[in-house]
């Protein structure tokens, strides 16, 4: 390990994953320290700060329920888990962009936060609804890392006898958020929305399915988190065509879809490709307007989408940038030079593409129009048809009211170009946001990548016996959770469009799988609690990478073997050798991130005498 306070007396970069990353905060500490006081926030200096009356004790419109002050504290506090990937759990892993996560989703968007902030353009969750059948909120005993978090605002107390208790208010708060609590809901949501917040590009949206139950408070919840000014529709989505419950004569057939925008002045939901101006046609185009495209994608194969394309009069052979395949195949490909889609340059300079590929305006396939409210009244986007959705690929019923392809496709249709844009679903279910990506893709040509997320929850064998035997018996897992389900899901859906024949266009149908692990850390007493042995060194990297802010999907080379790792321009350092110590100085620019738990010491790294230590990072 590398002694800390060493490390900062060398002028090294610090990074701590345990303590709690709080731009504002930074912020204030060094522009507007009379801001702060103790710990505390000095509400006169900041209001003067804001240009306000500082004597004003007029009070807001807020939204107050038991636990927000709880539920503030798990956003910001950080999370004591990492990622490692079940590496004989993914599907064409060394291609794909997508990943499946299996955790906690507060404790997953805590990780993502570093590598994903402001990069998701779209998210859509299916979030517990409230009903009396859910517990989903804070168990009988806390986390060991929530215990941690109740102690430092008063919530767990020291009695007379030396024994920790919960206060009297966490008692009332355990009480109330079992059985169907709007606080406890309220509470269990706001941590999570915040997170979801700070991952949204300035142009992303938000889409959250929710009923009758909690709709009222989950609208005045994401006015205060994402700004009553960003709140883009609510829209209806028919659930079912009669009710099982109408004691007073109503036949209630709807829910709702409520959507955020991060900033709804730069925010359009058209079908389609949102912006046509850059439709040209220079060159007199007999098949009109054109816009010049890549053609190429992070996904693929290597017999089929990985080959040359020859420039007739240069004849320069160009191949797909490094880590990448063309998104056609080579007869496509072929029917595309013919028709004059794909066009050589007789000049060109060296670096540069020796070809024009086109994408045509008249071949939007998606007429453009406006997102009507009502778009998802139609009997398509039921629960009838999502549940058939799931026999279609042999899957159990586990999932009560699981939402359909078509209606999360319209979505993305609506809120995402064709590119190479993210989708995140942190409800993930029975993964139905992951196949709508994938029809989507193959529809229009796209490369957009998701990310889903899912609780390892169990199966109970007594409340779902045909859930837990298809899991345990077809699918060989010992242990059944809903997780198993989603990623089988998912797994079948790509399996379909390949027998579709739909994935020969390079339509990424792969993910890997992730789950959580406890990093390594300074136990109590200052000795080392390593990390997890379900960790790998590719793991530990992996988690490098994240810190330094480099997404899933970018590729993850290893230079020598279990200790460094190249993630475009940074260095994964999980240990150090004779060889270690010639690459790292051999690469004069990448910059340098070190596993601080790692069995390398202070002094060996110091001895390379790299010439900026501003490159170096030591992370924690």
């Amino acid at each position: 390990m590398i002694d800390k306070q060493e490390a900062q007396k060398k002028g090294l970069n610090i990074i701590d994953s345990t303590k709690e990353n709080n731009p504002l905060k930074s912020i204030l500490e060094q522009n507007f320290p009379d801001t702060l006081s103790e710990g505390h926030v000095n509400l006169k200096a900041l209001a003067m700060l804001l240009g306000l009356d500082p004597h004003s004790n007029a009070q807001g419109y807020e939204l107050t329920f038991t636990g927000k002050g709880l539920a503030n504290t798990l956003y910001t506090t950080p999370t004591e888990f990492e990622l490692s990937e079940e590496v004989e759990r993914g599907k064409d892993r060394e291609s794909t962009g997508n990943s499946i996560i299996i955790g906690d989703n507060l404790d997953v968007l805590k990780i993502l936060k570093s590598a994903y902030y402001e990069k998701i353009k779209m998210i859509y969750i299916d979030p517990p609804y409230n009903t009396k059948s859910e517990n989903f909120i804070y168990p009988d005993d806390f986390r060991k890392d929530y215990r941690k978090i109740l102690r430092e605002v008063g919530l767990l107390e020291i009695d007379e006898e030396g024994k920790e208790v919960e206060s009297k208010t966490l008692q009332t708060f355990r009480n109330i958020t079992g059985s169907r609590s709007h606080s406890g809901w309220l509470s269990f949501m706001l941590p999570r929305l915040k997170l979801a917040r700070d991952l949204l590009k300035e142009d992303g949206v938000i889409f959250i399915s929710i009923d009758d139950n909690e709709q009222a408070n989950l609208k005045i919840l994401c006015d205060e988190i994402f700004g009553e000014e960003n709140f883009v529709g609510d829209f209806i989505r028919k659930t079912k065509s009669t009710t099982n419950d109408a004691k007073i004569g109503i036949n209630y057939q709807h829910e709702f879809l409520l959507c955020y925008a991060k900033n709804k002045d730069y925010t359009i939901l058209l079908g389609g490709q949102k912006d046509l101006s850059q439709y040209k046609n220079p060159d007199n185009d007999p098949n009109g307007e054109w816009v010049s495209s890549d053609p190429s994608a992070k996904s693929g194969k290597m017999e089929m989408n990985y080959f040359a394309i020859t420039n007739p009069y240069t004849r320069k052979e160009e191949y797909p940038p490094k880590g990448m395949f063309w998104r056609f195949s080579k007869n496509t490909i072929q029917k595309h030079i013919d028709e004059g889609r794909i066009c050589f340059k007789k000049e060109h300079k060296e670096n540069e593409r020796s070809f024009i590929y086109k994408r045509y305006l008249k071949d939007l396939k998606t007429t453009l129009k406006t997102f009507n409210t009502l778009s998802f009244t139609d009997n398509i986007f039921m629960n009838q048809k999502a549940t058939k959705d799931l026999i279609e690929f042999n899957m159990v019923e586990y999932f009560s009211y699981p939402k359909g392809v078509e209606f999360i496709k319209t979505i993305l249709n609506h809120s995402t170009n064709d590119d190479s844009e993210l989708v995140l679903d942190f409800f993930a279910g029975s993964g139905t946001t992951a196949q709508a990506v994938m029809e989507l893709n193959a529809e229009d040509g796209g490369n957009r990548r998701f990310i889903l997320v899912q609780l390892p929850e169990p199966i109970d064998e007594n409340k779902n016996k045909t859930a837990y035997d298809f899991v345990k018996n077809e699918l060989g897992r010992s242990e059944p959770k809903i997780s198993d389900i989603t990623i089988e899901r998912v797994s079948r859906a790509g399996e379909k469009l390949k027998g579709e024949g739909l994935v020969t266009s390079g339509v990424d149908i792969g993910y890997r799988v992730y789950s959580l692990s406890e990093k390594a850390r300074l136990s109590d007493e200052g000795s080392i609690i390593p990390h997890s042995a379900t960790t790998s060194p590719q793991d530990i990297a992996r988690n490098l990478a994240l810190f330094a802010g480099k997404p899933l999907h970018i590729p993850l080379e290893e230079i020598v073997t279990d200790k460094l790792f190249v993630c475009e321009d940074i260095l994964c350092v999980v240990g150090i050798d004779k060889e270690v110590e010639e690459k790292i100085l051999e690469d004069k620019n990448r910059a340098i991130f070190i596993d601080g738990y790692g069995n390398h010491s202070l002094e060996s790294f110091l001895n390379l005498n790299i010439p900026n230590d501003e490159r170096v990072n030591v992370v924690y």
